[in-house]
């Protein structure tokens, strides 16, 4: 009986080939399962996410200095009686509530804008004496409950703790212009109050304590409106009330 044979060298070339390819596959697939795995880059969401939307209530006072304001008395349309200049000044607290939105900036900076309504309450005010032969004239000029609303942007540094903001804004309060007239006859006083507008603007920044409440500080000026007053069936005066504060707050955002 004739048995079949395998040929040697054959078979010997197909175990060495079958070791061959083992030995390459191998390092393959331990790198495709226990090599190393790189993620792509995730961007944060903490920064921006959680005040896209913020809304925020706050407590502030200042400090105002008034800038000059002419006062004299005009008679009738003719003779003006002047008595000096007017320089509103005192100090104001405030309330105040706004929404901010915040989107990203280059270099790692927010860039952050809203609006923010404003009540401030308080007295400015400042009063001026002249005599001329024998007329003495005063006069006076107050500001109170004064309104505002403001748009509100800025930057925040890198770290995202500080914002750097300007605004800009509508006001509207309580002036109130009085004056005297005294001669040998007699001393007449005269008083009118009317509610005015006008613009504002500030330059500020505030700086985050924590998650929720942030201190503020800014420098601001405030102009009302130029009116011609009428004191009385015979006087008129010029009114042109406006100041400079520094103000400092505390803010809650929700």
């Amino acid at each position: 009986m004739n048995r079949i044979r395998f040929p040697r060298l054959e078979f010997s070339r197909f175990l060495t080939a079958v070791a061959v390819l083992l030995s390459c596959s191998a390092p393959t697939l331990a790198g495709d399962v226990v090599g190393d795995v790189t993620e792509p880059d995730v961007i944060s969401a903490g920064r921006l996410g959680r005040d896209v939307n913020a809304f925020y209530l706050g407590l502030s006072a200042g400090h105002a200095s008034g800038r000059a304001d002419e006062f004299g008395l005009r008679v009738n349309g003719g003779t003006t009686f002047g008595a000096g200049e007017l320089k509103p000044s005192g100090n104001y607290a405030g309330l105040r509530g706004g929404w901010r939105g915040i989107l990203p900036a280059r270099g790692g900076r927010d860039y952050v804008y809203g609006l923010e309504v404003g009540y401030d309450f308080g007295t400015l005010d400042d009063s001026t004496t002249s005599r001329t032969g024998g007329t003495e004239v005063s006069g006076r000029s107050a500001i109170s409950d004064v309104l505002s609303i403001r748009l509100r942007n800025g930057l925040t540094n890198r770290s995202g703790s500080v914002l750097y903001f300007v605004t800009v804004g509508y006001i509207c309060g309580d002036i109130t212009t009085s004056g005297s007239l005294s001669d040998a006859s007699g001393t007449s006083r005269f008083e009118s109050e009317d509610r005015r507008q006008g613009f504002s603007a500030s330059l500020g920044a505030e700086h985050k304590l924590n998650d929720n409440w942030s201190i503020t500080g800014e420098i601001e000026y405030l102009q009302f409106e130029s009116k011609s007053v009428e004191l009385g069936p015979n006087f008129t005066t010029k009114s042109t009330p406006s100041y400079r504060g520094l103000r400092i707050g505390l803010n809650y955002t929700f």
